[in-house]
């Protein structure tokens, strides 16, 4: 029997006729698929990103996904973050005499910077991308060599 779903090769020599009716039952239960399930097949092509190979999903401009290992994603915006805070804090520190209109300006930029770090490692994402439609595949570059990181898609 085949179980390659194709049309092309006659009912009658594969025996798939005996598959085609309304009432599809699903395997047997068994202790690696305890819920009986298979997959089902169609004629529409998964959504993007939906399952691997599937090309890469639309992020919505969240760049957690432009990392392919989500912890050094974490990592690296949790020091960029940490710099800006120990930039402001030796501002504080070195002005002993109190600080002027540069430096609170400094501190005031710097401040902001860190917080759109910190809104990125949230996931609100780029604005730029979502005034854009999103992240298409026709915009994505593929990678040279090896592909990526440990967790590539």
């Amino acid at each position: 029997m085949s179980l390659s779903g194709s049309v092309s090769e006659s009912n009658a020599k594969t025996n798939d006729i005996g598959l085609m009716n309304n009432d599809i039952q699903g395997p047997e239960p068994t202790r690696e698929n305890p819920a009986g399930v298979f997959p089902q097949v169609g004629t529409q092509p998964a959504e993007s990103g939906s399952i691997p190979g599937s090309g890469a999903p639309d992020h919505g401009g969240d760049v957690r996904g432009v990392f392919g290992n989500p912890e050094m994603f974490n990592d690296t915006f949790r020091e960029l973050s940490t710099a800006f805070t120990t930039a402001m804090n030796k501002i504080q520190d070195e002005s002993g005499s109190g600080i002027g209109s540069v430096g609170k300006t400094l501190i005031s930029k710097l401040e902001k910077m860190r917080n759109e770090i910190d809104d990125l490692r949230s996931g609100k994402g780029l604005e730029e991308v979502k005034e854009a439609g999103g992240e298409r595949n026709d915009s994505v570059e593929r990678a040279q060599g090896d592909g990526g990181g440990l967790y590539k898609d």
